[in-house]
């Protein structure tokens, strides 16, 4: 589902405003918003019983469990630490508190095999039954995500992630999947690519910056918006989003 390019650059909060408060949690969802973002981005896994758990590594041991996502239910994963004492969320308690107050860049992750079954369906019927589909961006680095996406909703707008590991025909890929956005690592960010990539009639949101004087090169260059874990400094920059 194509959609034009934003009127100005968007402010993108990464994991929330996770420069200042533990990422993935809902205070830094909290300060994201008073912080005038546009736009949250978060990570979705799958854990054992089907709960779509908004964190970004597979791996546990991070916020102090054992294994993968994918291999505990969602009361073990729900006893860790997200940070300061702050819960793991659901996909559908961040939609309930958060999606009728800012738009969200949901990225849909890999388990430890690969896609999780079922994720991009029922990642889908919440976003749908919150009524958010219009204002909901779904991304991944993973093609076979995006296409499962649209094939289950023609109406699914999509971002193809790229990093430098796998960056070869990146706007052939996204224009492929049916994206409307491609959004690189910074490093890749050149004026070529990003006129390559407006050419092709798509967007380009970066990640991720923090230092304003790079967020400032890559305003120059014309992209749509930029991840930031601090969207304050992204914000100064960009003005009002009035």
């Amino acid at each position: 589902m194509t959609q034009s390019r934003p009127s100005r650059p968007l402010v993108i909060a990464h994991r929330g405003a996770s420069g200042h408060r533990p990422e993935n949690t809902r205070s830094a969802y909290e300060l994201a918003v008073e912080q005038a973002a546009d736009m949250i981005e978060i990570d979705l896994h799958l854990c054992l019983d089907q709960h779509i758990m908004v964190t970004h590594d597979r791996d546990l041991t991070g916020l102090g469990g054992d294994g993968d996502v994918s291999d505990q239910a969602f009361a073990e994963i729900r006893s860790l630490d997200a940070g300061d004492g702050q819960v793991v969320p659901t996909l559908e308690e961040v939609l309930e508190d958060f999606g009728p107050r800012i738009a969200f860049n949901l990225e849909l992750k890999d388990g430890s095999q690969g896609r999780y079954p079922g994720l991009e369906r029922a990642t889908l019927d919440l976003v749908t039954a919150h009524g958010l589909m219009t204002t909901t961006l779904f991304s991944s680095f993973n093609d076979e995500i995006l296409q499962a996406l649209v094939e289950a909703d023609p109406h699914t707008r999509l971002a193809l992630l790229i990093g430098p590991l796998r960056a070869r025909d990146a706007v052939a890929r996204a224009l492929e999947v049916g994206a409307e956005a491609l959004n690189p690592w910074r490093g890749l960010v050149t004026p070529a690519l990003v006129e390559e990539v407006h050419a092709a009639g798509l967007a380009m949101y970066v990640f991720t910056v923090d230092e304003p004087p790079e967020m400032q090169r890559l305003l120059n260059l014309g992209v749509d918006g930029i991840f930031t874990n601090y969207p304050d400094r992204l914000r100064k920059l960009v003005g009002p989003n009035e």
